[in-house]
């Protein structure tokens, strides 16, 4: 018992003190994340988007199908972005083997329409891009490379227009 008196209490003004400093410290970090003030925080795109529901049409014949991706992207980053390649329904195009983006590269600030067209593809193509589902979903995917991210962009496309079986 006498070892316990002879230990002293943190006084009440310190502890006050204490708890004041750590609620004003949350506070804070409440109001940062809530205000988004670190809106760059755990940011994986780098400031490239898509704006809206991009629009997928597919016509010609078999053996030589051309699937047309219209969408709106934007670049709010500050270095430049390219597109690597392009993934719809589940096939893979990149610029120049089998794809032709334009424009290919969106500038620091780009906000505006990204036509993406593939001529003549020769296999067949993937369910979503039926004529039974004109008016329905496609899977979209769009990798791009801003300075040393490369992020991929996943969105739900509407097919507009068929004309595969």
């Amino acid at each position: 018992m006498r070892i316990l008196k002879s230990r002293r209490a943190i006084s009440g003004a310190v502890t006050a003190l204490i708890l004041v400093i750590v609620s004003v410290a949350l506070a804070l970090a409440v109001a940062v994340f809530a205000f988004g003030l670190f809106s760059s925080f755990g940011n994986t795109n780098a400031g490239v988007q898509i704006i809206g529901t991009p629009t997928v049409v597919v016509n010609g014949t078999p053996s030589k199908w051309n699937i047309t991706i219209t969408l709106t992207m934007k670049n709010s980053g500050s270095a430049p972005a390219a597109i690597n390649s392009v993934t719809v329904g589940n096939l893979t195009f990149t610029p120049g083997n089998g794809a032709t983006i334009k424009p290919s590269s969106l500038y620091s600030g780009f906000d505006g329409p990204v036509t993406i067209k593939v001529i003549n593809y020769p296999g067949h193509l993937p369910g979503s891009l039926a004529n039974t589902n004109v008016g329905g979903t496609v899977p979209v995917s769009i990798t791009v490379s801003e300075g040393s991210l490369t992020p991929t962009l996943t969105v739900q496309a509407t097919l507009q227009n068929s004309t595969y079986p």
